[in-house]
């Protein structure tokens, strides 16, 4: 679906626009539903894949692709777009061509919340091929540090979390 076809659904429905849901609803509803998020897989002219440097559980200290969730009544383009420019300053216009590598069901035995509460996201990781100069990198809340990863060795490194290390042999795979 387009994104013009989603933004004429969600007019016909009169929803309201997307929000985020107030912590402790999105606390209750990470402790009972599967999340749905969006993970950037962005691969620069020399075949290296960006990653962060996670602060926040879950996947704390892990090496992950850049991603977020999609809020309600947030069509996936987006969700996307706002994800590519809040997480590493990509104008959405570098992200038309971004490409769908599948579904993947994320488990994690800890959520952002309390180490306690497990958290399960229905991931839809996007291939990206951009130049290392049309991003605006930073340290943020989310991330220590930024680094581009060849993707050989990003499908193998321990330093790298194993759900993005499958993206990275999916990668290798294509070429």
């Amino acid at each position: 679906m387009s994104e013009l076809a989603a933004e004429s659904h969600i007019a016909e429905a009169n929803l309201p626009p997307a929000t985020w849901l107030p912590e402790q609803q999105f606390r209750e509803a990470t402790a009972a539903l599967p999340l749905v998020s969006l993970d950037l897989c962005v691969v620069n002219e020399q075949q290296a894949l960006l990653l962060g440097k996670r602060i926040n559980e879950p996947a704390k200290g892990w090496w992950f692709t850049p991603g977020g969730c999609i809020r309600k009544h947030e069509p996936w383009q987006q969700a996307l777009a706002r994800i590519g420019q809040q997480e590493i300053g990509c104008r959405p216009e570098h992200l038309k061509n971004a490409e769908l590598m599948g579904v993947y069901d994320h488990f994690y035995p800890t959520s952002a919340y309390s180490p306690e509460l497990t958290t399960h996201y229905v991931n839809l990781p996007h291939y990206i091929a951009l130049e290392s100069g049309q991003l605006g990198l930073e340290r943020d809340t989310q991330h220590t540090d930024w680094q581009w990863l060849a993707l050989t060795e990003a499908a193998v490194s321990e330093e790298v979390h194993h759900y993005v290390r499958v993206y990275a042999q999916l990668l290798l795979a294509r070429n």
